[in-house]
């Protein structure tokens, strides 16, 4: 979540601020012309007291406020793009790029589109659209990243260790120790193997929102282009966006990225260790008593 932004910082940077300045700047020069010191003294002070007015009214107005927060997020969002497709880059997969680019082609003539006051479409709109296409990337980026693991491979490991700890808990004459220790690693590979199962429906959740994504911003370019003046824009055009929304709702699931891990836990590989150490103690008593 990015931080608060700074609404008096984005005041005094704002361009029109720094504008306001040096047009003070120089109408103080230009006064210090015929009226010396005191002249260039009296304009400073009327400009500097009109930008501390400004300074306490104008970062607690509404319009500014959104204007700020508006920045914000479109910086976020041009930060998290080019990282996003620097990573899909280093994938090598050209098919996502090119329906990313498509995707953005749709959405610059969407924005042309809002620029005409005919038009019932905000840019507001348009903006959700280009989050949507930015969800795209770190989707496509998500389900590579997935495909590379052996997940097959690491189910087959865990199935093998589950079963050398279930006939190793069948041993007669188990000490309490070990048989605690050894159940508790066997449900941390049960776990393993559940969030496996888990994970497989979340796949095909993410593969089937990839695929359907590039159709619904389509449907919606579609939508917009032969109707730009209608009435019913709105509804229809939130309609549309709430079904493709479904992308929030999946990049959500894959947030932590322990929740798509495949290998096990470090605290199961903890607790598989466990039992060769209690077995090594085991090992030490006889000669403890021994030598007591």
């Amino acid at each position: 979540m990015n931080p608060k932004p700074s609404y008096l910082g984005a005041f005094l940077k704002h361009p029109n601020n720094r504008v306001a300045l040096l047009a003070c700047a120089v109408a103080a020069i230009f006064a210090s012309i015929p009226f010396g010191w005191t002249g260039l003294a009296l304009v400073g002070v009327m400009g500097l007291g009109t930008e501390a007015l400004a300074a306490l009214a104008i970062p607690g107005l509404p319009s500014f406020r959104a204007w700020v927060d508006g920045e914000q997020h479109r910086q976020g969002r041009a930060e998290r793009r080019l990282s996003l497709l620097n990573e899909l880059s280093s994938y090598g997969d050209n098919n996502a790029l090119a329906t990313y680019q498509h995707m953005v082609s749709r959405v610059q003539a969407l924005y042309q589109t809002a620029g005409d006051r005919r038009t019932t479409l905000t840019r507001q709109d348009v903006d959700k659209l280009e989050d949507l296409t930015v969800d795209y990337l770190g989707l496509c980026v998500v389900n590579l990243s997935l495909k590379q693991r052996k997940d097959h491979a690491s189910d087959d490991l865990v199935v093998k260790r589950i079963a050398h700890i279930q006939a190793q808990l069948k041993t007669p004459a188990l000490p309490e120790d070990e048989m605690r220790q050894l159940r508790s690693a066997l449900a941390e590979y049960t776990e393993v193997m559940n969030r496996s199962r888990r994970l497989a429906v979340r796949r095909s959740t993410l593969e089937a929102t990839l695929l359907s994504m590039p159709d619904k911003m389509e449907e919606v370019y579609q939508l917009v282009i032969t109707s730009p003046y209608s009435s019913e824009m709105g509804s229809k055009l939130e309609e549309s966006l709430a079904r493709l929304r479904i992308a929030e709702e999946v990049a959500a699931e894959f947030e932590d990225p322990a929740s798509y891990a495949f290998g096990a836990p470090p605290v199961a590989q903890a607790s598989d260790a466990r039992p060769s150490r209690a077995q090594a103690m085991q090992r030490a008593s006889p000669r403890s008593s021994t030598s007591r």
